[in-house]
C-alpha cells in the first residue's frame, strides 16, 4: 500500500479498506505507509494528496473490520530531517510531519 491510502480522498477510505479486504488472501498482510501531518494550520494538515492519515485513523479504518486480525505499527519517522524538507512543508502550512509504517495482518 505504499502511497495508496494517502492518495485517496478521505471520504473514500472506508470503501478502499473494504476493497482491500476482498483482494487480500486469508492470512496475508499489507505493508501500509502513511504520512501524519501532526501540527500546522488546519488547511496545511487537511490538504492533499498526499492526505494525512494518522494512527487514530488507521485504527478507526482497520480496527473494526472482520477480515483484519492485527494492526502492528513498525516505525515512525520524522520527515523534517533536512532544512529543505522543513522549508517545503512549512510553506504548505505543516509544522511537523511523520511517516508511519504498519503491517495489517488478515485473518487466516
Amino acid at each position: 500500500d505504499r502511497a495508496s491510502i494517502v492518495a485517496i480522498d478521505p471520504s473514500l477510505r472506508k470503501e478502499y479498506v473494504s476493497i482491500m479486504g476482498k483482494l487480500i488472501k486469508p492470512g496475508g498482510s499489507i505493508l501500509l505507509i502513511t504520512i501524519d501531518r501532526r501540527t500546522g494550520s488546519e488547511e496545511g494538515k487537511s490538504a492533499g494528496p498526499p492526505f494525512s492519515v494518522d494512527d487514530a485513523e488507521i485504527h478507526r479504518l482497520y480496527g473494526n473490520v472482520d477480515w483484519v486480525d492485527q494492526i502492528t505499527k513498525l516505525d515512525e519517522h520524522n520527515e523534517f530531517e533536512t532544512e529543505e524538507d522543513k522549508k517545503r512543508w512549512t510553506m504548505q502550512g505543516v509544522d511537523s510531519l511523520f511517516e508511519l509504517c504498519y503491517v495489517i495482518q488478515a485473518r487466516g
